[in-house]
């Protein structure tokens, strides 16, 4: 067996697709393998020797810290290994130091000898938590996880029957740990159990209620999803335990309640009813966490999580109370009810109402569910006062123009329908006039009758009607003032949402079937004049309305309007500048009225959609009715009429043809969308009926539509928005087709759409001549024509030849049915004839043409192939070999091969030579979108069998001959379609073949630059390029992934020894071309990166001399050698030459940057060996004066890929993550003269690319040689660390001075961090300075160096807090992040606690100046500023910045003043679990400094400052969406006070009586602005009860 099976194995499991079948043979492979362990060294043995193969790669992998690989592992590999063995999980639990209790026998079982791996406890604890959870999940854990008897360290875990105890604070810290998979895999590990009936024990209750609250505000995705699957199986447990202990009579939660927990069971019962009762206790407690967390102003990520954990538990307990019986039997609802009282209370309710008022939509529908579960009537909302508040401020809300508003409204009103009208019967009207309620329908009016009406339901949505009838008449009257307040789309919305609630089989419905008929045909018909109204608008463009009105409007009432309008432009154009405003108001006006008309069409359609997919359709008339021809429609109409349908055939019809008009003559790609699916929902209702003639509607549209595609007299403008609503009107029929029946439409179309465009394709070909004649004069008459007909000219530049437009439409609507995932089984049939036509149209006259041939050929590629990676050149997805292509596609093959001959033909007829050529006569259309197809492929494992005519290789000379021609895109193209066309078996022929044809010299020493000229000329420069492009190609995608290491080295070999002989392309003196000399050295910069990753290759070194070789030379290169001007590809072929020189040395590939799982280890020995070679002795001769003359040349080029190399090398080689082979001169240089020589360039470096890397550089190796620790420094480096103080001061002066003068982002980024790395040797300075107590006032230098540094400090902490506000870039915030953590202020904190002194109360200015005896608190100020600072990124709203600072203040907290375990810095913790360690780590540092309690208190105070609000509430509500989603302020807020209670400093602060009394008065002097504070926001709330018109005031902040 080979020895890195197993790790190959386990690294495999990195990707996702490929798990499963990884697991097969992952299975077959251990019983086998045991088997033979078994039979060769007995049973012990073989268990030993099969434990030490599979477990070390398996623990590896777990412990590599890579997430994925860890989850799947969890899932697939760890599941089959304990199948095979289940005793092989006590040596894993023994490697990762976990055994059995003390009470326990030893077990016997062999420990895991893993030789490489040093554990540390992050991984110890990624380890044990897979190995919990496989464990629990396979039964093999016993019971729950509890404490241990006699220690509060350690926990109990029953695995086969023997206790075994683990570290309780690791599970602590998996369960806060940074990696979100991990908190996941712990909390299922200690929450869930097999066994749903046990009840969770005491320390899995005490680990829930601390991880609850810390992963409230987690913004994954992937995470909410997984912990609400978690909580939703949690809940289930819990019910199910409690029932059966209720049950059971154990535990009676009545009585715990009353008696506070005192039980009437004993013994064994005992300890079952006290876990039952902390378990009820606990859900009372979470219940009420959980509602609590939508407290108003709260952020968004915290609510939506605690709306979805309420949700799940409203779905497992009710919230409605049971109430008693009169016999006083209790139920088992009542007894577990988990909710406190408070819950359901009035001002809640009031509170979750207000809540819908929300500017997040997530947020809205989720207390909009959560309020469905609530009592009926809503309490606070139980009389009709109430509900007519509510619904007249609902019907405010949905009068707004805004869409986020209009929503809120109509789910308030949603909720008012579902609870009141549907549920409780009452009578609710929302007409204009206002909400009139009734309890019940016959109750009396003011006079005394009784006031008869119709059903509750059918009275609301009349009064909707009618409420939407007034808009209509508003629009009609005035649209621009209607649009102003909503139009219509308001009501609508409502109407929606109110259909989407009404079920048409209720009782209600079913006995007012007639009155709700009508409704329905009044809605009808007021959507029809709505569409009259507004369609023409969204058919327009926003900016030119009135010049429009006259052609596409037909209502009398807005014609009426136009003349006015145009007279109010002409008046505009004659006043000029003066009427300015009037023509921007007329503009802002036009755009109104355009947001509101495409609002009312959405709304229109979606509206539509939800009527059509709930209401009840006619059903197929009887036998008797269908023979007779030539029925009624009156007759029809009884016959519906007779059903429980609410539409007849006529009105459908209706329905369906507006859907055509609108998608016909919309512009607008929102509006289009939501009519597609109102257009699809009714066809599909239609098609699944079981009526001939409604499944016969959706055919006539299609029929429909087809003459709308091919009408005649179509121009360019109905192309706009890519055929605007023709390719949704065919999806949505396509979509319609339901499931499981066979397609009809879908065939149908697509046929007919090919065979358009390959007419009009036909047409074109037969045509090609009289066409050019045509365009030819009707371009010199476009030349000739005179102004007063440029009028006639534009619209004759719209029209096109007959056909054209159709085939535009075709090609659209192939692009987006192809595009469709849903339909991508169902047009798979059609993608290679659809290929086809799209590669031919590419040679059509027509530019529309070509451009939508070109977009639908786009989405046959990706259908066909898959997305492309940009990074790795390939599809990671349905991603084809030639072979596999082709027998998918057969017909593709005979095209491609016919077009490529053709193409290749047409290159060979141009001149290649010649720059003169006409490209149009040289490139062929067809030819490029080939290439680029045939790229796409990857390369085949196997060759075809002989004589298969789809055989990829037979379009190998096509491609071969393509890389070779003058142009160079072609050549690039057909090089990279070469790779797809090459399998491995035919590989090292080909290469061998190709490489061959280049031109070769035996001897290159007798060789001169006469004769190099002679052999240039014997093959062109584009014929070599071509091949060296080709081997490129192949060695970059072919040769680079073949798994045989054998074969591959093989072919290196073969192809090292051919170049040799052609190594002159590469030397300049001999071939004086730079792009050839730049291939050539590419192709060995591709076979030396190859090499590397074959640890026993022979070739390696001497193909690195060969390269160094070559790149020196062209790197020797003088850019006016024999140039009078500037040459650009010198310099590229100098910059290659520098990438390729330095790759030598070290080469950091992004293969090697992107291993998530490396397996170095293994070759340890083997890379050892080679690298003790003779060869490699004088290898870098000469590398010193290299880099120091690269970084330094005149060209840009070579000094940015210098740079850009050295950057990696120091990363790899200074980190300690790669070992270096260069000379030690190179390291000497490195260490003693890079940062002054990196500091020297910066002065001089104009090119902004250059100077980034450069400060980037500096930044890395700073940072770098200040984390190593003190015995692994070397002294001899210089660094900023070590160098004197004035030179640190001159390296700060420049690096201000850049910043002021930069404006390039990335680089002011990197200034930033450099900054942060010269405040770190201030800070160490300042330190040192004031621990040596050397701040007298007699000794003014130094006091005037601390002033220095301190003026440095105190700006570098304002440029900080500037750069880390919310309003700066991401970026720019990330910086200031890294520079914090760079600078070392957080660590100074531990260093100066213990000085700073209670000496005065300084006011806040008295910080901003520097006084000697006070400078211990002046730079204790500076340090706790920036604490605070930190503690509001950890706040930001982007997770990258979070993660990455709390990993940095890990980092600095000090494990003697925190009081915490040294295992909490090693293992990466969750920022809320940072963010709280912070205030308890500065609290234990400062708890007895005023200075502290100061900062605590102001901290308190801005965060509880408030800005009375102006205007309308509503507007402050919905413009919420600016603030940061994730910023928490009232829980810092909330932080700063607990702290401050736990400050000790009136008790431990020792100074005399007066400062005792100046203390008082400080302390009364806060009470005082708090209690000012607190009067002034409950003035102002007030206030806002008594003014603002709001329900639920309170519910918003």
């Amino acid at each position: 067996m080979s020895p890195d099976l197993m790790y190959e194995i386990v690294h495999a499991y990195v990707g996702d697709d490929i798990c499963c079948a990884v697991t097969s043979f992952l299975k077959c492979f251990l019983e086998h393998l045991l088997d033979e362990c078994w039979s060769s060294h007995g049973i012990e043995g073989g268990y030993a020797l099969y434990r030490g193969h599979c477990l070390p790669p398996l623990l590896y992998g777990l412990s590599s810290g890579v997430s994925k690989l860890r989850s799947n592992l969890n899932t697939y590999a760890l599941p089959i290994l304990l199948e095979v063995d289940e005793d092989s999980l006590f040596s894993m639990l023994a490697f990762v130091s976990v055994g059995p209790s003390k009470g326990e026998d030893q077990l016997l079982y062999p420990e895991v000898f893993c030789e490489n791996i040093v554990l540390k406890v992050e991984q110890k604890v990624a380890i044990l938590v897979s190995l919990l959870k496989v464990s629990r999940l396979l039964a093999l854990i016993e019971g729950d996880i509890d404490w241990c008897e006699d220690s509060d360290q350690y926990a109990l875990v029953c695995v086969k029957g023997i206790k075994v105890e683990v570290v309780v604070e690791w599970l602590v810290l998996a369960l806060t740990h940074v990696d979100e998979s991990l908190r996941v895999d712990t909390a299922e590990t200690l929450f869930l159990n097999p066994k749903t009936a046990s009840l969770p024990s005491h320390l899995e209750l005490m680990l829930l209620k601390e991880a609850v609250p810390l992963n409230m505000r987690c913004c994954s995705t992937g995470f909410q999803m997984k912990w609400s699957s978690l909580f939703r199986k949690f809940f289930y447990r819990v019910r199910t335990a409690l029932e059966r202990q209720f049950k059971q009579g154990s535990w009676q939660p009545i009585e715990d309640n009353n008696s506070s927990g005192k039980h009437l069971s004993n013994g064994s019962e005992h300890t079952e009813a006290n876990r039952a009762s902390d378990l009820f206790h606990f859900m009372r407690w979470l219940s009420s966490f959980l509602f609590y967390s939508c407290y108003p102003s709260a952020p968004y990520q915290r609510k939506i999580m605690a709306t979805q954990l309420i949700l799940i538990m409203l779905n497992v307990w009710s919230i409605v109370p049971v109430t008693e019986e009169k016999n006083d039997s209790v139920s088992l609802e009542g007894c577990l009810y988990p909710y406190n009282k408070g819950t359901t209370s009035p001002d809640s309710t009031l509170l979750l109402v207000g809540s819908i008022i929300d500017s997040w939509d997530r947020l809205r529908e989720s207390f909009f569910r959560i309020l469905l579960h609530f009592p009926n009537p809503l309490p606070g909302i139980s009389d009709d006062h109430m509900v007519q508040n509510v619904v007249t401020w609902a019907k405010k809300l949905v009068c707004s123009p805004r869409v986020r508003e209009s929503d809120a409204g109509a789910l308030a009103l949603r909720l008012i329908f579902r609870k009141y009208v549907l549920q409780l019967g009452w009578i609710v009207q929302a007409s204009v006039s206002g909400a009139c309620i009734r309890l019940d329908s016959g109750l009396e009016n003011g006079d005394g009758q009784t006031y008869n009406s119709r059903h509750p339901v059918i009275e609301y949505i009349r009064s909707l009607i009618d409420w939407l009838d007034v808009s209509i008449v508003e629009g009609e009257r005035d649209l621009s003032e209607a649009c102003k307040s909503s139009f219509v789309h308001g009501v609508l919305h409502t109407l929606r949402y109110t259909f989407e609630e009404l079920e048409f089989s209720s009782d209600g419905v079913l006995s007012s079937i007639s009155e709700m008929r009508h409704l329905l045909e009044k809605l009808l018909e007021l959507v029809m004049r709505i569409t009259s109204l507004a369609l023409w608008v969204v058919s327009a463009d926003a900016l030119h309305l009135p010049e429009d009105m006259d052609d596409m409007v037909d209502d009398e009432s807005l014609l009426s309007e136009v003349p006015e309008e145009m007279e109010t432009k002409s008046s505009l154009l004659e006043h000029g500048d003066d009427n300015s405003t009037v023509v921007q108001d007329n503009r802002r006006s036009e755009q109104t009225v355009m947001v509101g008309c495409w609002l009312a069409m959405k709304e229109v359609s979606l509206l539509l959609g939800t009527i059509v997919r709930k209401v009840p359709l006619p059903s197929s008339p009887s036998s008797d009715t269908l023979h007779v021809e030539g029925t009624s429609c009156a007759s029809v109409a009884s016959v519906m009429m007779d059903s429980d349908a609410m539409v007849d055939l006529k009105q459908l019809e209706t329905i369906g043809n507006h859907f055509l008009e609108v998608l016909l003559k919309m512009k607008h790609n929102g509006a289009i969308d939501k009519t597609r699916a109102g257009f699809t929902a009714l066809c599909n209702r239609l098609l699944c009926s079981n009526d001939p003639r409604l499944c016969k509607l959706t055919e006539f549209w299609m029929e429909q539509l087809m003459e709308r595609t091919v009408a005649k007299g179509q121009v360019v403008d109905d192309l706009l928005r890519r055929s605007a609503g023709i390719p949704a009107a065919f999806t949505a029929l396509f979509l319609s087709e339901p499931e499981g029946a066979p397609k009809k439409l879908l065939p149908r179309a697509l046929r007919w759409l090919i065979d358009v465009a390959k007419d009009q394709f036909e047409n074109n070909s037969s045509n090609g001549d009289m066409h050019k004649l045509s365009s030819t004069n009707l371009d010199k008459g476009f030349d000739s024509a005179l102004p007063s007909e440029r009028n006639i000219s534009d619209k004759v530049s719209k029209i096109r030849d007959e056909g054209v437009i159709p085939t535009v439409h075709a090609f659209n609507v192939l692009r987006a049915a192809f595009n469709d995932t849903n339909l991508a089984t169902d047009t798979s049939g059609f993608s290679a004839e659809a290929m086809i036509i799209s590669i031919r149209s590419f040679s059509s006259p027509y530019w529309e043409v070509r451009n939508s041939a070109c977009q639908a050929y786009t989405a046959l590629v990706r259908r066909m192939i898959g997305f492309l990676n940009i990074q790795k050149r390939e599809s990671q997805r349905r991603a084809l070999t030639g072979v596999e292509f082709f027998h998918r596609y057969p017909s593709l093959h005979p095209f491609l091969f016919k077009e490529l001959k053709a193409a290749t033909e047409l290159l060979g007829n141009g001149p290649s030579g010649q720059s003169g050529c006409n490209l149009q006569d040289a490139v062929h259309p067809s030819l490029c979108p080939v290439l680029i197809l045939l790229s796409r492929l990857k390369p085949s494992t196997i060759a075809s069998e002989t004589g298969d005519d789809l055989d990829p290789s037979l379009l190998m000379p096509f491609i071969r001959r393509c890389s070779t021609q003058s142009n160079l895109r072609v050549r690039v193209l057909a090089s990279r379609a070469l790779t797809g066309l090459v399998s491995n078996e035919k590989l090292p022929t080909v290469i061998f073949n190709i490489v061959s044809e280049l031109p070769s010299i035996d001897d290159q020493a007798l060789m001169t630059p006469e004769a190099s000229l002679l052999l240039h000329k014997t093959r062109s420069s584009n014929w070599i390029h071509g091949i060296l492009l080709q081997l490129s190609s192949l060695l970059d995608t072919n040769c680079r992934n073949l798994a045989d290491v054998l074969k591959k080295d093989q072919i290196l070999g073969d192809l090292f020894e051919a170049l040799l002989t052609r190594s002159w392309i590469a030397k300049p003196r001999w071939c004086p071309c730079p792009i050839l000399n730049a291939s050539f050295l590419k192709v060995l910069d591709h076979m030396l990166s190859i090499v590397r990753t074959n640890h026993t290759s022979k070739h390696f070194y001497a193909l690195r001399n060969l390269l160094l070789q070559l790149s020196t030379e062209c790197l020797d290169v003088e850019a006016s050698d024999g140039f009078p001007y500037y040459d650009p590809t010198i310099a590229q072929l100098r910059q290659q030459a520098a990438a390729s020189y330095f790759s030598c040395v070290f080469q950091a590939t992004e293969e090697m940057a992107a291993e998530p799982f490396p397996i170095t280890q293994r070759y340890s020995q083997i890379d050892s060996t080679n690298q003790m070679i003779p060869e490699t002795e004088n290898a870098f001769i000469g590398l010193q004066e290299r880099l120091v003359r690269s970084l330094s040349d005149p060209e840009y080029e070579v000094r940015l890929a210098t740079l850009k190399w050295l950057l990696k090398f120091l990363k790899a080689t200074e980190s300690g993550s790669e070992s270096h082979n260069c000379s030690s001169e190179v390291m000497v240089w490195i260490r003693t003269k890079l940062l002054t020589s990196l500091v020297d360039l910066l002065h001089v470096e104009k090119y902004y690319r250059c100077s980034y890397y450069i400060l980037r550089i500096i930044f890395t190796w700073n940072a770098l040689q200040f984390q190593k620790p003190r015995d692994e420094k070397c002294s001899e480096s210089v660094y900023v660390g070590s160098m004197e103080c004035d030179s640190v001061f001159l390296l700060w002066d420049k690096l201000i001075s850049l910043y002021n003068l930069t404006r390039h982002a990335k680089t002011r980024e990197t200034l930033i961090c450099c900054i942060g790395i010269c405040i770190k040797r201030f800070a160490g300075l300042f330190t040192n300075s004031i621990l040596s107590d050397a701040t007298d006032d007699n000794e003014s230098h130094q006091l005037a160096k601390l002033a220095a540094l301190h003026s440095r400090i105190s700006f570098f902490t304002e440029l900080i807090k500037k750069h880390s506000a919310s309003s700066q870039p991401v970026n720019m915030r990330k910086a200031a992040a890294e520079s914090i953590i760079a600078s070392g202020l957080l660590e100074q904190a531990v260093l100066i606690g213990s000085t700073v002194f209670n000496s005065q109360f300084l006011l806040e200015s008295s910080w901003s100046h520097f006084e000697g005896k006070e400078a211990v608190n002046i730079y204790a100020h500076q340090i706790i500023d920036i604490w605070f600072t930190c503690i509001k990124l950890l706040e930001d709203e982007d997770n990258e910045i979070r993660q990455r600072l709390a990993m940095g203040i890990q980092r600095c907290f000090s494990c003697q003043r925190s009081g915490r375990s040294s295992l909490t810095g090693e293992v990466p913790t969750q920022v809320e679990k940072v963010i709280e360690s912070s205030f308890e780590h500065l609290t234990s540092i400062f708890g007895h400094w005023i200075g502290y309690l100061d900062f605590l208190l102001r901290c308190v105070l801005n965060a509880a400052s408030h800005e009375v609000s102006k205007g309308d509430l509503v507007r402050q509500v919905f413009d919420k969406e600016i603030d940061n989603h994730h910023e928490e302020k009232l829980l810092i807020c909330q932080l700063c006070c607990s702290h401050l209670e736990k400050l000790p400093i009136t008790k431990s602060c020792d100074i005399d009586i007066p400062e005792k009394q100046q203390f008082r008065e400080y302390i009364r002097d806060w009470r005082l602005r708090f209690s000012c504070q607190l009067m002034s926001f409950a003035k102002d709330r007030m206030e806002k009860l008594g003014g603002a018109d709001w329900v639920w005031w309170s519910g918003q902040p």
